[in-house]
């Protein structure tokens, strides 16, 4: 079953400086560049927006997988970390991402199926990021490494 599409708008706008707001309706935050930049730190890189939108989409999926699995789900924990290129545009080089899983019913093979279908079907904002900065992941549960891959979502295209 396709999902159905979605319209989203985003309003900047500029506070001074380096420093820019985002509106989302109700929601707001600031983005800004560090003082090496000419900013004043007043909120995350946009760079820094976009890693935590690998986590927090990837995240959302992981979660909701492993609560229709009826998961005992205690926490979920997903980390990012990256270097950028140099030059302009300057993107980035990889992107590694470990998901820690704290639960008292998983099965290995549940967690690595969520981490999977995020990493290869369900996560919009890493199926954008991949194909010009290559996904690593690490998946830990119960603070034991379980797995590992890459995100791929060559198949899912197919569909």
């Amino acid at each position: 079953m396709a999902q159905k599409t979605s319209h989203i708008t985003c309003q900047t706008k500029w506070a001074g400086g380096m420093a820019f707001e985002a509106h989302f309706g109700d929601h707001k935050f600031t983005m800004d560049s560090k003082s090496d930049f000419g900013g004043k730190d007043l909120g995350p890189s946009p760079k820094e927006v976009l890693l935590s939108s690998i986590c927090a989409c990837s995240g959302m999926d992981v979660a909701s997988i492993l609560q229709k699995m009826r998961v005992d789900l205690q926490s979920c924990d997903i980390n990012a970390q990256t270097e950028t290129t140099e030059g302009y545009p300057s993107i980035f080089k990889q992107v590694r991402v470990q998901y820690h899983v704290a639960s008292s019913n998983a099965k290995e093979e549940q967690v690595m199926k969520a981490v999977v279908l995020s990493m290869t079907k369900y996560c919009g904002v890493t199926a954008m990021v991949a194909p010009t900065s290559p996904v690593v992941y690490e998946v830990f549960l119960n603070a034991e490494k379980i797995g590992e891959g890459i995100a791929d979502f060559t198949a899912a295209k197919q569909d």
